[in-house]
């Protein structure tokens, strides 16, 4: 597996989805507010990371990868921000596009002593219409033979349409990997794709089996390939691992993390070392493994965090 690893540098990625900004407020409640029974939080820092689709990017990039990001922001302070944000993590951010008519989406986070005790989500949920949807389409049919392999990362926020699933049996008819990250509103759309990777309530959304064991996961799994037109689908547990499904594969891999501390973006984690595995070289089971260890690497991290090869590495050992 470290040759797998070794050969992340430079494969070429790209990434279409909802792009958004993780915002974090950090402070402590010392009192009670005396206008309502809320706590005071007594702001001492602010920390911004890229959020959705653009943390699966700055993944990708920590591992070596080469990323280019396919999405939309709006034409307003926070989209500068995040493109500045990507550019600085050296995203290719020339696919994305701004749009006057909708904000850029900003998840804002309140903690106090590692405690989140709030969240504010400034966002727009409408589907992609007009010149917009067309530029994102156009961008993609354009570009998509240039990379090595390809990630929707899907959070409900419009970007994913029933549009570009048009055209995804063209990427898989060239053996480009393209893997998905599902939600919930959108399967009804999803189609032809080499890899799905849903959770544990993904999967029990898309197929009405909740994923509690391994014959669960190989029933669910067996549905979702059916269902989506897909080759795998690689089904996140939890503390109960992962467990890859194909019409030639059922492979449980036990849970790696040794603590966990915070579990946002750890799915684009897994999907973003997934796929990457597959462009170098790995098989598909080769590929779960990899991505079950960072995984459990990235749930032991506060906040939206990446992984780095030196930690995947280091956690595989004498491999």
């Amino acid at each position: 597996m470290k040759k797998i690893i070794k050969n992340f540098q430079n494969k070429k990625i790209l990434v279409i989805g909802d792009l958004m900004i993780d915002e974090y407020i950090f402070g402590k409640v010392e009192r009670i507010s005396p206008e309502a029974p809320v706590p005071v939080v007594e702001a001492a820092k602010t920390d911004i990371k890229p959020g959705g689709a653009a943390n699966v990017a700055a993944n990708l990039v920590s591992l070596g990868a080469e990323v280019a990001m396919l999405g939309v922001v709006g034409d307003d302070d926070r989209g500068s921000i995040l493109k500045n944000l990507l550019k600085s993590n050296k995203v290719d951010t020339s696919f994305i596009i701004e749009d006057f008519n909708r904000p850029t989406t900003v998840k804002t986070r309140i903690i106090a002593g590692a405690q989140q005790l709030l969240r504010v989500d400034w966002e727009s949920k409408e589907y992609l219409t007009g010149s917009t949807l067309k530029k994102v389409i156009e961008t993609f049919l354009d570009n998509f033979e240039n990379f090595d392999g390809i990630i929707i990362s899907d959070y409900g926020k419009g970007v994913i349409t029933e549009e570009l699933f048009k055209y995804t049996e063209k990427v898989k008819k060239q053996d480009i990997p393209i893997t998905l990250d599902p939600k919930e509103r959108n399967f009804p759309i999803y189609r032809n794709i080499t890899a799905m990777t849903p959770n544990k309530k993904e999967t029990c959304q898309a197929v009405g089996i909740y994923p509690e064991t391994d014959k669960d996961s190989e029933e669910a799994g067996k549905l979702i390939i059916e269902k989506f037109k897909c080759n795998y689908a690689l089904i996140t547990r939890s503390e109960k691992g992962m467990s890859l499904i194909g019409k030639d594969v059922k492979y449980h891999v036990p849970a790696k993390a040794k603590q966990v501390f915070d579990v946002t973006g750890a799915g684009d984690t897994v999907i973003s070392v997934f796929t990457l595995s597959l462009t170098a070289g790995a098989t598909v089971k080769e590929a779960t493994e990899i991505a079950n260890i960072a995984g459990g690497i990235v749930v032991g991290k506060l906040g939206t965090a990446v992984v780095t090869p030196e930690e995947l590495l280091n956690e595989i050992g004498g491999d």
